[in-house]
């Protein structure tokens, strides 16, 4: 032993021998279990012969065994080897805490000296606490204030002092009227993982659509933020049930259907005003095309809204069939589909069962628009458009196969053999428009001025398949629909489905058919951004209507109303958020708005009496400024409304067509909604004898 001292002595005084040095180490604590970290020891040169060093750990800020387990041993350098690493254990937890350190230390080195008798190993802390917010919802109360008060949690305490500011924000709550503006940093001090924000929300009697406003999480400090923003929801508890009698309203939805209708008129006609009209339709083309409806305030025909009208019928039956059933409005939707889908059935020309050819529009813009007067008195030319092998038109067809694809499905239970017909054209048309690929409005060059298809098509060879797959369940065309979903897989866009947009509306009917992923994320996204519950949303009017654009700005929130409603139903929702949307726009159409107006002609109070429409007119071009009110009422029809994102900025006048006209895609998801409005608050739609009182309405 005195011998081996001697001999160390030695060797540590000879300058010629490799010197010993231990790295530093830093390592992420981790969250379960245990982690291995290995701390450098080398030689500032190799040796020729064996060297070893003692090591051993011990506590600094960190300790054993909480925070790491205690080693220690001998480290041996072969010859000619000059690195070796020492293994540290790391006890992981989930505790918020400061970095802590623990050291290595060497002692006794043989056949070498020690430069460096230390390292230093950090483990830093990876635990800082994630914070959310609760949303709050509470009832308004008539006066004074009431407090909604808001959680604000952190996931695990800490041993830090957390930090974060906080702000509302209005949505369609508008600070000071109904709540009061609040802004301010909340302090967590170490251990404490709960604090509440107050935001003082202002009682009163005005009856009004629920409201929500925000409040924001933002600059946390030691800490992360993982749900920025509460939603607050003001309920409004000024009226008792549903403000508006829905059964009536959607009845009155079927007699403007019943007003738009050309040709020979059945027997149970119950319009007075509108008789037998556009009897020659295709007759100077060789082919019938008789019936069908109107398009809008005039007497044009075009298939395209006409086909995505019946298909947003359709949908609505097929949702919501037990409350057409309940509210004696069965026959009634079927009938409006039928005489929609009757005219398609016409229009397809085939040949060897396949489609040849599809006639799309019947009259010409400027000719038509030419005449202001009744539908049974025209007299100008109404020539007819199609699409063909050679002027193809995809959309279009496609859109012709969604409708009878839909009406395939509705008519299953009640009649099976139209059916049976409905689906045989739909696979037709659909075949037509997957083969010979164009735009329509390139081949009928007179739709472009009106109903332009903007070059895309893919979207209505989506929603063409979807129908054709929920009418035959044969993969074949979920297939293609998921196929060509994606030309559109980046995301939906803030717009909305419209009679040349079914995007919205195919992600919704995939998401319920497959309940995938990349469906269900696009139409929440583009479902938040219309409910404004991520502060960069649609804009919205002080009164609560989601405001897209002028042209037909009612017809937007309806048609969202209706997807919101469907999806809110059949896949999710958010504490209801989807519902509420839906329910909010449907009763600011039908009354509940700052005008304290109805949009829908003909029911509630104060609805429009000069709707742009000739035939509800029944004048001429001669009184056609002039300020009375139309002669007819053209029951149930949706105007187009506000112009701007501003209650007050809709006139009642007939020039006004942006504001002022009807058309058959205004009202098509409307009906829908109001069906599934009927579905949860019910309401009396009016007796034989109460519609037969009404003014030129007939039973």
């Amino acid at each position: 032993m005195n011998t081996n001292f001697q001999e160390q002595q030695t060797l540590i005084s000879d300058p010629l021998l490799p010197e010993i040095f231990i790295n530093d180490l830093t390592i992420v604590e981790g969250n379960t279990g245990t982690k291995k970290g290995y701390v450098t020891v080398r030689l500032s040169k190799a040796s020729a012969t064996n060297v070893k060093v003692n090591y051993s750990t011990a506590d600094d800020s960190a300790n054993n065994p909480s925070d790491y387990l205690a080693t220690s041993g001998t480290l041996t350098f072969l010859p000619n080897q000059t690195v070796r690493t020492i293994p540290i254990t790391i006890q992981s937890d989930l505790v918020s805490e400061m970095s802590e350190k623990l050291v290595v230390n060497l002692d006794t080195p043989i056949n070498a000296t020690i430069n460096d008798s230390q390292g230093i190993i950090t483990i830093n802390n990876d635990d800082i606490p994630n914070i959310s917010i609760s949303d709050v919802t509470l009832t308004e109360g008539n006066n004074g204030t009431s407090l909604a008060n808001f959680v604000v949690s952190l996931s695990i305490p800490s041993v830090q002092t957390v930090q974060l500011n906080y702000g509302t924000a209005n949505q369609t709550a508008i600070q000071p009227s109904d709540y009061v503006r609040t802004t301010g940093t909340l302090i967590f001090n170490p251990g404490e993982t709960s604090k509440n924000i107050s935001i003082a929300v202002t009682g009163e009697t005005l009856i009004e659509n629920d409201q929500s406003f925000r409040v924001n999480l933002t600059s946390p400090i030691n800490g992360r933020i993982t749900d920025s923003m509460g939603i607050g929801t003001i309920l409004d508890d000024d009226y008792q049930g549903s403000p508006f009698n829905y059964g009536e309203a959607l009845q009155k939805s079927f007699l403007f259907y019943e007003a738009q209708r050309s040709g020979v008129l059945p027997a149970n006609n119950r319009i007075q005003w509108r008789g037998n009209s556009a009897l020659e339709d295709g007759a100077s083309q060789g082919i019938d095309l008789t019936g069908g409806y109107y398009d809008a305030g005039d007497h044009m025909k075009f298939a395209f809204p006409m086909a995505s009208s019946m298909t947003m019928l359709g949908w609505g039956v097929e949702q919501y069939r037990n409350a057409y059933i309940n509210s004696g409005q069965l026959d009634e939707a079927l009938g409006a589909i039928k005489w929609g889908t009757d005219w398609i059935i016409k229009a397809n020309v085939t040949q060897e069962n396949q489609t040849v050819a599809f006639w799309g529009q019947v009259g010409r813009g400027s000719i038509d628009h030419n005449y202001w007067g009744a539908a049974e008195t025209m007299t100008m030319s109404r020539p007819a458009y199609k699409i063909d092998q050679l002027h193809p038109g995809s959309d279009l067809a496609a859109e012709a196969a969604a409708a009878l694809a839909s009406a395939a499905i509705i008519f299953r239970p009640t009649d099976p053999t139209y059916a049976d017909l409905c689906l045989q054209n739909a696979q037709q048309l659909y075949q037509f428009a997957d083969t010979y690929r164009g735009s329509y409005s390139n081949s009928i060059t007179d739709a472009a001025n009106y109903y332009n298809s903007g070059g895309n098509y893919q979207d209505e060879l989506t929603w063409g398949a979807i129908w054709l797959y929920k009418a035959t369940n044969n993969t074949t065309y979920l297939d293609k629909a998921k196929n060509y979903y994606q030309s559109f897989a980046g995301g939906l866009g803030n717009w909305t489905q419209t009679w040349g947009d079914k995007q919205q509306g195919s992600a919704v009917l995939l998401a319920q058919i497959t309940n995938e992923s990349q469906y269900r994320n696009h139409v929440e996204k583009w479902l938040d951004y219309w409910t404004n519950t991520n502060g960069s949303g649609i804009s919205y009017t002080p009164g609560g209507l989601a405001w897209l654009t002028q042209w037909g700005s009612l017809r937007a929130s309806a048609n969202t109303a209706f997807l919101a409603g469907v999806y809110s139903d059949s896949v999710n929702d958010y504490n209801g958020r989807y519902d509420n949307f839906a329910q909010d726009q449907i009763d600011y159409i039908l009354g509940q708005n700052p005008r304290n107006s109805s949009y829908m002609v003909g029911f509630g109070n104060n609805y429009p009496l000069r709707p742009h429409h000739t035939g509800a007119h029944g004048g001429t071009w001669n009184d056609f400024n002039s300020p009375l009110p139309n002669r007819n009422i053209i029951y149930g029809a949706l105007v187009g409304g506000p112009k701007s994102a501003n209650d007050y900025n809709y006139q009642d006048i007939r020039t006004d067509y942006v504001a002022n006209e009807v058309a058959l895609d205004y009202n098509a998801a409307l009906t829908g909604t109001l069906a599934r409005m009927y579905q949860e608050f019910g309401g009396q739609p009016l007796s034989d004898s109460q519609l037969d009182s009404l003014p030129g309405i007939v039973i």
